[in-house]
């Protein structure tokens, strides 16, 4: 036998009561966290130089398998606070790869990556934000 659990709505000036019958504990969560069983796209980056002089134009270059053509991917830079995006944007090609130029003023080695976030049609009811993020493995790039 299921309790009931009692739910007050207000929506506009009157008030609505509602039964709905109680989860189970066991129910698990709405939005599974990284320890779910799917495996994510994996993005593939790699920059044409290993190392380079500081504002020497080099290319980021990789593919997005299993994602929408036209996904937008951003350059990443890891920084003191973490993983910091650098306004270098693209848009994957129809073959699902990408190229973005690049210049670093940072001297000594620097750590980039990829990422891109996709989003579901949203759902206007519960208004959630449900975008996943998938990201690169990280590049080592020598700044000069």
């Amino acid at each position: 036998m299921n309790p009931v659990v009692t739910r007050i709505a207000t929506v506009g000036a009157g008030l609505f009561l509602c039964a709905v019958p109680a989860l189970p504990a066991a129910a698990g969560p709405l939005h599974p966290g990284p320890a779910d069983d799917r495996q994510l796209p994996q993005l593939t980056a790699e920059a044409t130089v290993r190392t380079v002089a500081a504002q020497e134009e080099f290319r980021m270059r990789g593919t997005v398998p299993t994602l929408p053509a036209g996904t937008e991917v951003t350059l990443q830079q890891r920084q003191k606070k973490g993983w910091v995006s650098l306004p270098a944007t693209v848009r994957t090609k129809n073959d699902l790869s990408y190229s973005m130029r690049v210049k670093l003023g940072m001297k000594g080695p620097n750590e980039l990556r990829v990422i891109a976030c996709t989003r579901p049609e949203s759902d206007a009811y519960t208004m959630l934000d449900t975008s996943v993020c998938h990201t690169s493995d990280p590049v080592a790039v020598t700044v000069r």
